[in-house]
């Protein structure tokens, strides 16, 4: 089939007013959005708790801008001279690919030394009885981006194995990037949102549970939702991209079947317990915020108290690509704490160990592993120990 590959304006948006996840938690936004369900949200590689970089700074300084194809380079044929501009920043492009349009993200690489730091830090400070895993999830490009346009994005597979050969041998590395490729002719990533579809996040979540040892129930056992007319943070990103705007996509997302029985407690950053709701929201504007569907936002701690009796407890440290993991495993723990890497002030260690966590997983978009995102993973363990922690949730 005929693509028309369009290389526009990168222009990340500059965040002001800070974060959830949205349908851009971690990473611009097309319209607004954020842990409140309205506001414009932070991007994935963002530097740090308080900072909102410009479009210059959302890359972490890890990160090596990803080459830029010149005008000269791209298939003129099928694209006008006002579509080839190109940004001297980090490239989005968009593909015209089996009828849709989708725009990508480029991943400029980087050496990934602090997330490496950071787990096998908290590592050598937990019991050998918690298990840790690291589950990196990759970006679409590194499944839909033209083969013609490869060289201006690092492998994000051998930049994965890269951290896996330096992790303790005590984490255990869940492999999400094979896991998604037997499923690339699937709906698993979003075409107009720099997140992955939650579908992508169950196959994910999949392998996890099997690392894990744990039960994992079949995607025909969920219940399937759909928000129709999203668009996402893409639109933004390309600056506008009237194509983006006009191909809107359905977002479905899967609620298991032990939902009712499930208990989902929110706190604040430092884990003041703050009230019993949904894990699953009904967000305002849900054709561009329809990604808050999970539990609203990042600037929160989030416990889910569910009907399993196994003994094992689950804490996924993450950015926004982590929200969509937790739901698919309501069935395989007994508890799931999350904490965003972003906004969290407990110290990690005392955390865990006062919990009774047995299970730490990692996971996070490719960005925050290889960017700034990941300096705030050693905030978190070294964060001052001792300060009482305490669970008010109310039943």
């Amino acid at each position: 089939m005929k693509r028309t590959i369009l290389i526009m304006l990168a222009a990340l948006l500059c965040v002001s007013s800070l974060a959830g996840c949205s349908s851009s938690q971690q990473t611009s936004s097309p319209a607004s959005q954020t842990a409140s369900e309205t506001s414009v949200p932070v991007k994935d590689d963002e530097p740090s708790k308080a900072e909102t970089p410009s479009s210059a700074d959302t890359q972490s300084s890890e990160e090596t801008p990803a080459p830029q194809p010149s005008k000269q380079e791209q298939p003129s044929e099928e694209a006008s001279e006002d579509d080839t501009e190109v940004t001297e920043e980090n490239g989005v492009i968009v593909v015209h690919q089996n009828g849709h349009y989708r725009a990508l993200e480029l991943f400029g690489g980087g050496t990934g030394n602090a997330y490496v730091s950071a787990l096998t830090e908290l590592r050598s400070q937990l019991d050998g009885s918690i298990r840790i895993y690291s589950m990196i999830d990759p970006l679409p490009c590194a499944f839909y981006l033209p083969e013609e346009y490869s060289e201006y994005s690092v492998d994000q597979k051998e930049s994965f194995d890269d951290i896996a050969s330096r992790l303790d041998s005590g984490i255990t590395t869940v492999d999400a990037y094979s896991a998604l490729q037997q499923h690339t002719s699937e709906n698993i990533y979003c075409r107009t949102d720099h997140h992955w579809m939650p579908l992508g996040a169950f196959y994910a979540a999949e392998a996890f549970a099997g690392a894990a040892g744990v039960p994992f129930k079949s995607l025909d056992t969920f219940r399937s939702e759909t928000i129709p007319g999203f668009v996402g943070t893409m639109y933004a990103f390309t600056d506008g991209d009237i194509n983006i705007k006009n191909d809107p996509e359905d977002f479905i997302y899967y609620v298991p079947d032990n939902y009712p029985d499930c208990k989902t407690d929110f706190y604040d950053t430092s884990f003041n317990f703050d009230y019993t709701g949904s894990y699953f929201k009904e967000v305002g504007d849900p054709q561009s915020n329809a990604y808050l569907t999970f539990f609203g936002g990042d600037e929160q701690i989030v416990k889910i108290r569910t009907n399993v009796k196994n003994g094992r407890k689950l804490m996924v440290v993450k950015d926004s690509y982590g929200n969509a993991i937790p739901g698919n495993l309501m069935n395989s723990f007994e508890e799931i704490y999350i904490a965003d890497m972003r906004y969290f002030n407990p110290n990690l260690v005392d955390f865990i160990n006062t919990m009774g966590v047995t299970d730490v997983l990692f996971t996070m978009a490719t960005f925050s592993a290889f960017g700034a995102n990941a300096d705030n993973l050693s905030e978190m363990i070294s964060q001052a120990k001792g300060n009482e922690i305490v669970d008010h949730y109310a039943d």
